[in-house]
């Protein structure tokens, strides 16, 4: 009799992990697609008194920058970032991410007139303590601040409580991927890449801020 209940109860424990594991197995694509969705931060599009780039990933920022510019949500845009990519260091280019960003976003259609680099800061954080002392400096009051879309849980992180001090509204605007997929992020190298370091770095942030 007690080897026949621990038998029953073996078949049990099987049952559910098997139940479990095809529970998992079918609300993988749910689950995997909100942990990219956390990522993304994005308000609502609107007038602004001016637009900061953030510098990397030139080209698709550069591109979503041009298509702001000519919905004519900001006079203005200034592009930062005092990096210079790998790939042009490689070729003897010293050209920083301010300059790339800029230079995408012109050939992308915005008028040369409407952007100007603003070549400072290696990290979110640099680019923020700049950004909002140049926006303080300029006058301005409310601010679009553009960067790739998984890139904005952490850019909201770091630029709200210093917009706030400074008394500048802020508008996360965010760039689709033009490496991977968005809504299917784990099936890409560079997907799961990107979701992996901004959740090592939103720690980080997290730790060290």
């Amino acid at each position: 009799m007690r080897d026949r209940l621990l038998s029953w109860r073996s078949l049990a424990w099987i049952g559910a992990l098997v139940f479990l594991c095809l529970g998992a197995w079918w609300l993988r694509v749910p689950f995997l697609r909100a942990v990219g969705g956390f990522l993304v931060s994005t308000d609502a599009p609107e007038d602004v008194d001016a637009v900061y780039t953030l510098g990397g990933a030139g080209m698709e920022r550069g591109i979503e920058t041009a298509r702001v510019m000519r919905a004519g949500w900001a006079p203005h845009a200034w592009f930062t970032g005092g990096n210079v990519p790998s790939a042009l260091q490689v070729m003897g280019i010293a050209k920083v991410e301010a300059e790339v960003g800029l230079e995408a976003a012109v050939r992308a259609g915005m008028s040369p007139e409407q952007g100007d680099p603003l070549p400072v800061g290696t990290s979110t954080m640099e680019e923020a303590l700049a950004i909002v002392a140049h926006a303080h400096a300029h006058g301005y009051r409310h601010i679009m601040v553009l960067s790739t879309r998984f890139h904005l849980r952490r850019v909201r992180y770091v630029f709200a409580p210093l917009c706030r001090q400074a008394g500048l509204t802020l508008t996360l605007h965010g760039a689709p991927s033009l490496m991977f997929d968005e809504v299917h992020w784990w099936r890409s190298e560079e997907g799961l890449l990107m979701v992996n370091n901004e959740y090592v770095k939103l720690l980080y942030y997290w730790w060290h801020y």
